[in-house]
Order: C-alpha cells, then sequence, then structure tokens
C-alpha cells in the first residue's frame, strides 16, 4: 500500500512538472512592420482635390454576373514616382433607373511604376452575385440579372521613390 501512494504521487510529480513541446518557429521571433511604417520621407499622398488626370487614370471597369471580383486598369501618369497605393470611392447605381444600391470606399495596394498601368482589383460588392456591370462584355443569360452603372472616384493615392 505504502509503495502505491508513493508510486502514485511520483508519477503526479512528474506529470505536473513536465512542460510542453515547441512546436513553433525556432529561434527569436521578429516583429512585422506594418506597410505604414515602412513609408520612408520619399513618400507623397494625395489627397480629395489634389487629384486629377495628371496623376492617375481609372479606366476598363468590369463585373460580370456572378463574379467574384470588380477589376479596372489604373494608370500612373506621374512621370517620376511610383504609386504605392490608392483609395477609390466607389458608387453603384442601377442601370435603368439610376437608383443607388450602394456605396463604399476601399484602399488597394498597387505598386505601378511611372508611365504604366495595372489591372487592380477589389472584392465584388454583390453578395448573391445577382448585379452585373452594364458595359460587361460576357451578358448574362438570367433574366433576373441586374444592370448597374458605377461612379469610380480617386480620394487619395500615395507615391514613393522605388
Amino acid at each position: 500500500m505504502k509503495k502505491t501512494v508513493i508510486l502514485t504521487c511520483m508519477l503526479t510529480l512528474l506529470f505536473l512538472n513536465g512542460h510542453s513541446d515547441d512546436t513553433t518557429r525556432k529561434g527569436p521571433l521578429q516583429p512585422r512592420i506594418a506597410a505604414h511604417q515602412t513609408a520612408s520621407t520619399d513618400t507623397i499622398t494625395i489627397e480629395g482635390n489634389r487629384i486629377s488626370s495628371d496623376s492617375l487614370t481609372i479606366t476598363s471597369y468590369d463585373k460580370p454576373l456572378r463574379s467574384m471580383r470588380e477589376t479596372f486598369f489604373v494608370t500612373n501618369n506621374h512621370r517620376s514616382m511610383t504609386m504605392l497605393s490608392i483609395t477609390l470611392q466607389f458608387t453603384y447605381r442601377r442601370h435603368d433607373n439610376g437608383a443607388m444600391l450602394h456605396s463604399r470606399t476601399a484602399t488597394i495596394a498597387a505598386n505601378i511604376p511611372p508611365g504604366e498601368t495595372r489591372q487592380l482589383y477589389v472584392t465584388s460588392w454583390d453578395r448573391q452575385y445577382s448585379y452585373y456591370h452594364h458595359a460587361t462584355r460576357i451578358r448574362p443569360r438570367s433574366p433576373k440579372a441586374v444592370a448597374y452603372d458605377t461612379d469610380i472616384s480617386a480620394i487619395s493615392a500615395a507615391f514613393g521613390l522605388r
């Protein structure tokens, strides 16, 4: 009986004293630096009324029916600075009567060199996949699909030397 009690106490102490295995990365962890912390003094942010077609151009918006993405092209018209990010205001209206459907703001990381164009995308606002842009090249077969127009305006853009 005495041996059983001692053995039970020793096993209990052994399990209580144990430690968890290291299943994570080996070595010291490095802190992640957020994108906004890496911006240096050579970054310029243009906001509001100061953004013009001299800075950037947005063209060829498209969103077919049942698409998860809205795509468009952005051209960096700046002569010497790379576009690092852009904040856009999207306003969606029915094509037939102009009634507003939705409005949102999206900030998109964009590494666009001077004078070049890149296709950018945002996740679609249409969660039920029942709307399509009126100018899409893929015509929907569903009679319940609703055509819409979109107005896109640039709120701000960050430019930097890269």
